[in-house]
């Protein structure tokens, strides 16, 4: 197990975390100390638990929370992005309160 130095940033770039982590943790894992640390909403404004996923700016590459940094090929000095993760039935939600709102 090495342990590598990243940077994590949020899909605005407005949040950043460096982080020292071990190259043999699973992105679940991560996840699960980090979102709490930088301070990520954790539900949406339906209520619903939010989910993330990492996004490898070297390798153009989204990883699996079964990943390792190391599988991921995740590296000393790499940005990892942290997207939210946007699923169909939230979308059709967002979809039905707004076509409530312009018909009211």
């Amino acid at each position: 197990m090495a342990r590598i130095n990243i940077t994590i940033v949020d899909a605005t770039g407005n949040k950043e975390q460096q982080a020292t982590l071990p190259d043999d943790a699973s992105v679940k894992r991560i996840m699960e100390v980090l979102l709490p640390k930088m301070k990520m909403p954790l539900t949406g404004p339906d209520g619903e638990p939010l989910s993330y996923k990492f996004h490898h700016k070297a390798s153009g590459k989204q990883l699996t929370e079964s990943q390792t940094l190391a599988e991921a090929g995740v590296k000393e000095g790499d940005v990892l992005r942290l997207h939210p993760e946007i699923t169909a039935g939230a979308v059709r939600q967002l979809g039905s309160e707004a076509v409530r709102q312009l018909n009211s």
